[in-house]
């Protein structure tokens, strides 16, 4: 196989950077396991620090120095993904909040370019991360073209874990305060909406506490 048709398929693997940070090239001692839970953060505005996702949902949240209190959630993050340093990032500030608990690789952002920019793939990996940003961007454009209750059913999708064809396992966490930012909804309307899933049967907790969401088939 040549370089050309292995570049076509690690452009289309989103493990890609996983497995280089995985490999010998990094040395265990500039890796570091980061543990956040519900209520810190992660502020990419100034920091010099490239974070890998191992376990958890992160929310990507969008502020603005003249909005204070005014912020906007573009996307969830999950396993494999990556925090950029401030260096990839355009945005005034951004900020990193776990749904429940998330684990994260810690890498000092000079090392990891330095170690990822002597890497082959090294283009393989911007191009997939640029992919990644234009997916998130897109996904979040799709939410203002439905109806308030369609954003919501597609959010639930997008992030459930899907065990039969109508039925998903939502991840701990997502409450009405990260719907409302992603959906741009206010909070009274998600409550709304919550509660006529709930009437309908179609948002339940199973026997382990954990919420499920059953989609309508439909005709």
């Amino acid at each position: 196989m040549d370089y050309l048709a292995i570049n076509k398929l690690l452009i289309r693997d989103k493990t890609i950077l996983q497995s280089i940070i995985n490999s010998d090239d990094f040395q265990d001692d500039v890796l570091e396991t980061v543990v956040i839970r519900r209520g810190e953060r992660i502020i990419q505005d100034s920091g010099q620090a490239v974070y890998i996702i191992q376990e958890g949902y992160l929310a990507k949240i969008l502020t603005h120095n003249k909005y204070i209190d005014k912020y906007v959630c573009q996307a969830f993050l999950s396993a494999t993904d990556v925090i950029w340093s401030n260096q990839l990032i355009n945005e005034s500030k951004v900020i990193y909040e776990p749904l429940n608990r998330a684990v994260l690789t810690k890498i000092d952002a000079n090392t990891f370019f330095n170690v990822l920019a002597s890497h082959p793939f090294f283009t393989d990996v911007l191009i997939e991360a640029l992919n990644r940003n234009e997916e998130f961007a897109e996904l979040y454009a799709q939410q203002f073209q439905y109806e308030l209750h369609d954003r919501i059913i597609m959010l639930f999708e997008q992030l459930g874990t899907q065990v039969s064809q109508y039925k998903f396992i939502l991840p701990k966490g997502l409450n009405t305060h990260y719907i409302a930012a992603y959906c741009g909804m206010s909070r009274v309307s998600v409550n709304r909406i919550i509660r006529e899933l709930r009437k309908n049967k179609m948002l339940e907790k199973n026997r382990k506490n954990i919420l499920e969401f059953r989609k309508y088939k439909t005709i």
